[in-house]
């Protein structure tokens, strides 16, 4: 990749998740030395061991001052993946994990002069989201649950850093992040798909914001490494128009499940207000069938744009939809 600058050893949160093995993988294909922090008791890949790789694990909490300042000892970049995912859960875990976590490591890199990549989300944009085109600059709306609130939390704390401490930082906000391994846009809806349950919302005819994991990697490397990239934030989103309806339908078709069902907006809203009420009253710990964070997901059109991206680093999502979905079908297999 033309334009990048490395100096030293990339420190990688969150290492062992979903996008973070991507982003080790991307870093090693650069020639880049990493360092991944894991939790204590956090298995690693078989292939970190693996000749020519090795990557060097750090075990330790990103909530805990003494193990992040050992883990960024040495290393010139953070790429800081680590967080509470999900669409229910409880408050203050969310505010511990991602909104503490990050003021804890953020901190240390300021004082330690590491360049930082935040992995954001663009849940930042809150209900903006199907209402307006969300360019970066574009303000955060009304959040819609506990993870979209610690999301925009940590953007403002590592703000903040930035301002108050000289924290040298970047920021990425992926779409709707697709491929082998994902959760909710692989696996829960797979299963969602195969019981039945509507997967669509009003008819799922607008552009799903869908990005594949390689794609997102490729730009959490890009703008760890591009001199342009700090102080600036990105949107990572594959710009390639495909619905929820196409494809929640491509999913069925490759599990053989019956074409997906859609709930009207009016439900759906009416639906996740309920289960959200339930669930708090009767204190569950259970994930609700709906919840307004998912459903400002899979009911908005999305329109995060990537001009600046490819403006400003020379960005273009590399592994189109067909092929991504492929690689899906291969692993569900």
């Amino acid at each position: 990749m033309n334009a990048l600058e490395w100096r030293g050893p990339v420190l990688v949160t969150g290492a062992g998740g979903f996008i973070g093995r991507r982003v080790v993988a991307r870093l090693l294909q650069e020639g880049v030395g990493v360092r991944a922090l894991l939790l204590p008791d956090e298995a690693a890949p078989a292939e970190w061991t693996e000749p020519p790789n090795g990557v060097k694990v750090v075990r330790g909490d990103i909530c805990d001052p003494d193990a992040v300042r050992r883990a960024l000892d040495g290393t010139d970049r953070l790429i800081h993946l680590a967080a509470l995912v999900g669409d229910w859960g409880a408050e203050a875990a969310h505010r511990r994990v991602t909104v503490g976590g990050t003021e804890t490591i953020f901190r240390a890199a300021a004082d330690a002069g590491v360049r930082c990549v935040l992995a954001s989300s663009i849940v930042v944009y809150g209900d903006a989201l199907g209402r307006d085109v969300c360019h970066e600059e574009h303000p955060p709306g009304r959040a819609c649950g506990a993870y979209s609130r610690a999301k925009q939390a940590q953007e403002r704390i590592a703000r903040v850093l930035e301002r108050e401490r000289g924290l040298r930082l970047s920021v990425v906000r992926p779409a709707n992040v697709f491929g082998p391994g994902s959760g909710p846009w692989v696996r829960d809806l797979c299963a969602q798909l195969r019981s039945g349950l509507p997967t669509l919302i009003g008819g799922g005819d607008y552009d799903a914001g869908l990005t594949y994991v390689d794609n997102v990697a490729d730009l959490l490397v890009r703008a760890a490494g591009h001199p342009a990239a700090v102080g600036r934030v990105y949107n990572a989103n594959d710009d390639h128009g495909v619905t929820w309806r196409r494809y929640c339908g491509d999913l069925a078709e490759m599990i053989g499940a019956h074409p997906p069902r859609s709930l009207p907006r009016w439900l759906a809203n009416a639906a996740a207000g309920a289960c959200e009420a339930i669930w708090r009253r009767a204190g569950w710990r259970s994930r609700p069938p709906v919840t307004r964070e998912a459903l400002n997901l899979v009911g908005s059109r999305h329109r995060v744009p990537i001009e600046r991206a490819r403006r400003e680093l020379g960005y273009e999502p590399r592994i189109g939809y067909a092929e991504g979905l492929a690689a899906v079908a291969a692993s569900l297999r």
